[in-house]
């Protein structure tokens, strides 16, 4: 067996048989969905939003955040869908509200750009905020 799963176990015996010596362990920095501001700590450390995974969490532990904050990312036709389904949907409704705008303003951006019928260079038309917003 590995030592540090060994190490681990003891530690968790250890702080179950004598809670009294529990030393206060650091605070661990919530991490939270930028779309929709619920904690993802559940899930791997490298996610940035909320997965099918942490949707199932809600599902199943926060009922209430889940019915506030993430079922009503679900259009009426994916309701009679399956959970393992509806999860997916959610997840990927999420990720498409963080990229969309900035990938669409990039395209219609480009697309005025590339008119070969145009007359005049129509950059200074262009509001400069949504030029930042695509990335240009």
């Amino acid at each position: 067996m590995d030592k540090n799963l060994i190490y681990k176990m003891y530690d968790f015996f250890n702080h179950m048989i004598h809670q009294s010596d529990l030393k206060p362990t650091q605070v661990q920095k919530v991490k939270r969905c930028p779309v929709t501001g619920l904690d993802i700590s559940i899930q791997p450390k490298h996610t940035k939003f909320i997965s099918g995974s942490g949707i199932k969490w809600y599902y199943r532990y926060e009922r209430e955040i889940y019915y506030q904050f993430l079922s009503v990312r679900l259009s009426p036709g994916s309701l009679n869908k399956d959970l393992k389904t509806q999860f997916k949907l959610i997840a990927h409704s999420v990720r498409n509200a963080e990229s969309n705008p900035r990938n669409n303003a990039k395209r219609a951006i480009q697309k005025l750009l590339n008119d070969k019928n145009s007359l005049f260079n129509n950059m200074q038309l262009i509001d400069k905020n949504k030029l930042h917003e695509a990335g240009l």
